[in-house]
């Protein structure tokens, strides 16, 4: 702080200084700057193995879409994006006579939000619930939830799968 002691009134005169404040602001801000596109890469959002049961209504219907991943045929490990949408009930799979739908194409995805409506439209809880793949890179999922949603659904849930292991356990 500077002192200033003279003029009429005599008083001290108190400034403060903000040079280091902003020099610790800038350095913080070239911090964040340097380690912010780090942390956005290694960010991986795993789709979960086990939830809590939901409680439905037995009696309700519900329309439910499984989305498989499609694999690499040389490294089977390695997903090169989604599969066929499939239907997850036997009854409307016979029904429909047809074994899926395909997202990446026009026809497809047209078929696929024609289904969509015409389910929707007969059901009282108008929700779609999506089984995918644990490996299956969510943007394809969220693309499978954008079509619900062009298809007249509410809502578009993620159904997971229980732990196998931990239903042993019990």
């Amino acid at each position: 702080m500077a002192m200033d002691v003279g003029g009429k009134k005599g008083g001290a005169k108190a400034d403060i200084n903000v040079t280091p404040l902003v020099d610790i602001v800038l350095v913080l801000l070239i911090i964040f700057i340097v380690i912010t596109p780090a942390v956005n890469d290694a960010v991986k959002l795993p789709l979960a193995k086990h939830s809590v049961k939901a409680e439905t209504d037995k009696s309700a219907k519900y329309l439910t879409l499984m989305l498989p991943a499609k694999r690499d045929p040389k490294d089977f490990s390695k997903v090169v994006g989604p599969g066929f949408v499939l239907l997850d009930d036997k009854d409307a799979k016979e029904s429909q006579k047809t074994t899926g739908w395909d997202m990446s194409s026009t026809e497809g995805r047209k078929a696929l939000v024609g289904f969509i409506r015409k389910s929707t439209d007969y059901l009282a809880d108008k929700r779609v619930f999506v089984k995918a793949e644990a490996d299956l890179p969510f943007k394809y999922v969220n693309e499978l939830f954008q079509i619900c949603r062009e298809g007249g659904a509410d809502e578009a849930s993620i159904v997971t799968s229980e732990d196998k292991g931990e239903k042993e356990k019990k």
